[in-house]
């Protein structure tokens, strides 16, 4: 069934460039964390040394773990579980065998958090509020309290470092790249001058040429009351909540998913809605940073939204046409299964001291 009754064709259309919304990236609207000094040439020279380590994903949904082979300048995923939650129900469970697993093998550990970090210590979530309770209540939120041997960051540096990694294990010439997530929620990274920085690019607000379906739900970060990026770009928080405000019904990412590839008129409109904001956030992120028009600039995206053909199609279009921001696309998927998990390997041991 189809929703074309609960949408007019005044909200259907977009502008294809709207300076305002780049504009903002280039205030204290964006947030950015200097997170770790980071070379992909010398992290590719630290895969040399043979040794097994653990990798640990947590993303929104879902918790990956991995035990790496490392050496000879490759990386060798073994042994990978999942583990399918909402809201994070159930990591700590998992998190505490791993740790045991670590101990017992003396295993180095990377692990990429879909949180706010300071250091070691999560300070905010969106998606995984019911791991956040149990975790600061028995731990303090604070990984190395479980983990003593670890390497912790934000799930968008992890992912920066593994597809650089992956990038330069290819012999592709990336001197600029960032890092796109847009899945159940939105997050951004970029590698400058030597150094690994987590951007908020979710959290700036979304202007209303962007927000043709109204969105109201506000950001709620540290107390921010307006409508961010993330409210129309991200699946969970943007597309999925729309619908439902929309038809009254709640669907998941994978059953809008295949909506949206039959033609769904509705869907249709979030899905696009969300690639023309994620398009100008990914531009304003390059201007921030002063990404150069050339094949060296590499921005990768990643996340569930880009597992839909149609979208990334979508996403590709939506940045062409835009003025300034220009940068090679590359889709993690076509790096590796999962570049975060990569990225937690890589920095087991590029964490090293």
């Amino acid at each position: 069934m189809g929703h074309d009754d609960v949408i007019s064709n005044a909200e259907i259309a977009l502008p294809a460039f709207v300076p305002e919304q780049i504009a903002l990236y280039q205030t204290d609207h964006l947030l950015t964390h200097p997170i770790c000094p980071f070379d992909p040439a010398v992290a590719r020279r630290r895969l040399a040394t043979r040794r097994d380590v653990l990798a640990i994903d947590l993303g929104g949904d879902k918790l990956r773990s991995a035990v790496y082979a490392i050496g000879g300048g490759t990386l060798e995923k073994r042994d990978e579980q999942v583990l399918r939650a909402r809201g994070g129900a159930g990591y700590l469970a998992c998190l505490e065998r791993l740790a045991r697993k670590a101990d017992t093998r003396d295993l180095r550990v990377g692990i990429s958090s879909a949180t706010k970090m300071a250091g070691p210590v999560i300070t905010r979530t969106v998606n995984l509020p019911l791991f956040l309770v149990e975790f600061r209540a028995r731990y303090g939120a604070d990984y190395t309290r479980l983990f003593g041997n670890a390497f912790v960051a934000n799930d968008t540096v992890m992912g920066i470092c593994g597809a650089s990694v992956r990038l330069a294990l290819r012999g592709i010439d990336a001197r600029h790249v960032a890092f796109v997530i847009s899945a159940s929620g939105v997050g951004a990274s970029v590698i400058a001058d030597g150094m690994a920085i987590h951007v908020e690019a979710a959290h700036v607000p979304v202007v209303p040429a962007l927000n043709p379906l109204g969105q109201t739900t506000p950001c709620g970060v540290e107390g921010r009351d307006y409508v961010c990026i993330e409210g129309v770009a991200a699946a969970r928080r943007g597309i999925e909540d729309l619908y439902r405000q929309r038809t009254g019904e709640a669907k998941d990412g994978i059953a809008l998913a295949a909506l949206y590839e039959a033609g769904d008129q509705l869907v249709t409109a979030l899905y696009e809605t969300s690639a023309r904001a994620l398009a100008h956030a990914i531009a304003g992120v390059l201007t921030r940073y002063a990404f150069p028009d050339s094949p060296a600039s590499v921005v990768v995206l990643h996340g569930g939204n880009f597992e839909i053909p149609r979208y990334r199609a979508q996403v590709q279009h939506d940045l062409a046409a835009l003025p300034h921001g220009h940068a090679r696309v590359v889709f993690s998927r076509d790096l590796s299964p999962n570049v975060c998990l990569d990225g937690a390997a890589v920095m087991a041991v590029y964490g090293e001291r």
